[in-house]
């Protein structure tokens, strides 16, 4: 990718300041900023706020840049984080990312309650026998319990990930390089939720658009490249990403772009792969190139 000083903005930004993207409040900030950022050269910019259910507390939130109904090419990206799980990040498999994720979840909230139970068997219990209420010691056992009920809550939903920028940042920044480099009345972008949950966000879009959708993922790591679909057709001929057709994408308007490992079929990333710290230059630049082929062969 070039190496101007917007990138270098958009890099500092996305992966340090916003780079934890679990929450609804954070993820708003990050949309506050991404839209401020599209605004300055594109005016055409949407956020859709949509549930589920309609009783559902949950919120969602895509951001579209063009015009989701009347284009025919999508690009997207989910902006939204993980949680920590265990076990290697697996591409189109969404109940094994819940299940690992939920373990995780299991094992670290039964630990922290041991932890809990421990230091008031140990350390409460004789402290609130011997002391009063307004004695130092009492004191730093009451406010070990503020803090430690408030990391509970933490614990129990989820410990955000802070190692984000091969999973889906450096898709978010391909994505973002392209809306200001590609300009066209048929094609649209959208940076879109619940990516590393249930897919509400992709689902949503699908269900707006009769769009042919390419979808990024995790597209900075080394691995190789891959195009992997289940309609032969949407391929784009390319030396440097793979096509593959499989049957784990079941939408024929649908095609992911992915960096990762295959083996039997299975599309994953390691633990120490998502960790990275370092994007690949090579693939980031395969990828632009591989967009600009699409967009070649679809707005001739």
């Amino acid at each position: 990718m070039e190496q101007d000083e917007q990138l270098q903005d958009w890099y500092v930004r996305y992966h340090s300041i916003f780079g934890k993207r679990y929450t609804r409040k954070r993820k708003d900030r990050f949309l506050e900023s991404l839209s401020a950022d599209i605004r300055q050269f594109r005016t055409d910019v949407e956020l859709d706020t949509f549930k589920l259910n309609e009783k559902d507390a949950v919120e969602y939130k895509n951001l579209y840049v063009g015009d989701i109904g009347k284009a025919n090419t999508i690009i997207c990206t989910y902006y939204d984080t993980p949680a920590v799980h265990l076990g290697p990040y697996q591409f189109f498999n969404v109940k094994n990312r819940a299940k690992n994720t939920m373990l995780f979840i299991s094992l670290s909230s039964a630990l922290y309650i041991i932890l809990g139970l421990l230091f008031t068997w140990k350390v409460a219990m004789p402290v609130f026998q011997i002391n009063s209420l307004i004695s130092i010691s009492a004191l730093l056992c009451v406010l070990f319990y503020i803090l430690y009920f408030y990391y509970l809550k933490i614990v129990t939903r989820g410990w955000p990930n802070k190692h984000n920028l091969i999973r889906n940042t450096s898709s978010l920044l391909v994505q973002l390089y392209c809306t200001k480099q590609f300009k066209n009345k048929q094609l649209a972008f959208a940076f879109i939720d619940a990516g590393c949950t249930n897919n509400a966000g992709l689902e949503k879009v699908m269900n707006q658009s009769n769009a042919t959708v390419y979808m990024l993922d995790s597209v900075g790591s080394g691995e190789k490249l891959y195009q992997v679909m289940s309609n032969r057709t949407l391929a784009i001929s390319s030396d440097s990403v793979e096509t593959v057709i499989s049957g784990d994408v079941t939408n024929d308007r649908l095609l992911y772009v992915i960096s990762a490992n295959k083996e039997n079929d299975h599309f994953t990333l390691s633990k120490k792969e998502l960790q990275q710290n370092q994007l690949s230059d090579t693939n980031m630049n395969e990828v632009i190139d591989f967009l600009k082929q699409l967009v070649g062969r679809n707005f001739k």
